[in-house]
């Protein structure tokens, strides 16, 4: 059961080689025939000496360079068209989890078709919360979803979902996981929430709080849903999986 680890990265600088080589080391070594493949969208710093110097190293490591930022929905998106193996694992390059968190999501992947990590308790500025906040009840009320936290980046998919629901996404989404949880419910796919630990940012530079960057944010979710929304109605219904169990939280 191989995993392709999708991690986006923008001017990570001071903790990307750790956070690589930490799942690394807890995940792909311990997985025959895993990958691990890191998107730098349009990093300005020296994370792409970083990441260049890692891929000679780390066999299994694999580096797609974007030349001008896109943005997180984006690259993570590219990632996931990328992957190649049975399960997909995404997750964020700024330390925020651990990666022994993972095999929590791991040991439930015959039970559920995605897996998600729900941050307990969360470590963000308000104004991101506030966005996932706002997201969720979009997402309520347009889809009848409720999901404690949606847009969580520590996900396990399986490939078949995506394969099944990448399409579903624009081009260039904001919230690309929010999206696909969305779309895999919609479609009848089991998903499960369950608690991980998650910490303080402590390196990098974190976006302004700021009103505009609140709206901006609720917007792009706003925008995302209505387009997925259009998308799926404008599709045959989808055939209900026999084995959806909907949402489940495991304590």
């Amino acid at each position: 059961m191989s995993v392709s680890i999708v991690m986006p990265v923008y001017n990570e600088e001071e903790i990307i080689e750790k956070v690589v080589r930490q799942h690394y080391t807890e995940i792909i070594v311990k997985i025959d025939g895993s990958e691990f493949i890191v998107v730098d969208d349009g990093s300005t710093d020296s994370t792409p000496k970083i990441l260049a110097r890692l891929v000679q190293e780390l066999p299994r490591l694999k580096i797609i360079r974007l030349e001008k930022n896109s943005g997180h929905g984006t690259a993570l998106r590219l990632g996931f068209i990328q992957a190649r193996n049975p399960f997909i694992f995404q997750i964020d390059s700024d330390g925020q989890f651990g990666a022994e968190d993972f095999w929590k999501l791991y040991r439930l992947k015959e039970d559920s078709d995605i897996i998600s990590g729900c941050r307990t308790p969360r470590h963000d500025p308000w104004h991101r919360q506030m966005i996932s906040l706002m997201a969720m009840l979009i997402d309520a009320v347009i889809f009848g979803i409720v999901i404690k936290d949606i847009n969580s980046p520590f996900k396990l998919i399986k490939a078949g979902v995506l394969k099944d629901t990448i399409n579903d996404v624009p081009a260039k989404p904001f919230a690309t996981s929010m999206l696909i949880v969305i779309s895999a419910k919609h479609k009848g796919y089991r998903f499960t929430e369950i608690p991980v630990a998650h910490f303080s940012r402590i390196t990098g530079k974190s976006n302004l709080i700021n009103i505009s960057y609140l709206c901006k944010g609720c917007l792009l979710s706003f925008r995302d849903i209505m387009l997925l929304k259009k998308r799926l109605l404008c599709k045959r219904p989808a055939e209900r999986k026999s084995n959806a169990a909907g949402i489940s939280v495991k304590p």
